[in-house]
């Protein structure tokens, strides 16, 4: 079997091109959420109730940073 370079060169154009838009609405969705919890953040500054951080006896307490960042902003 014979493999042009075109057709190779043509599967490599759309793997990149299919990569770029993988990569770019990757970081559309994480610039969208980061806005997203910067808003709701916004709401919580100068508010004095930390009913968020009352850990109730049924619920296991987040040990990670992720977890944490997660739980109380939505990321």
């Amino acid at each position: 079997m014979i493999i042009s370079s075109l057709g190779v060169q043509a599967l490599a154009q759309d793997l990149l091109k299919t990569i770029n838009t993988l990569q770019n609405t990757a970081i559309g969705n994480c610039r969208k959420r980061i806005e997203e919890a910067a808003v709701k953040t916004k709401g919580l500054v100068g508010n004095d109730s930390h009913d968020e951080e009352i850990v109730h006896p049924s619920q296991k307490p987040s040990c990670g940073v992720t977890s944490v960042l997660k739980e109380k902003h939505g990321l």
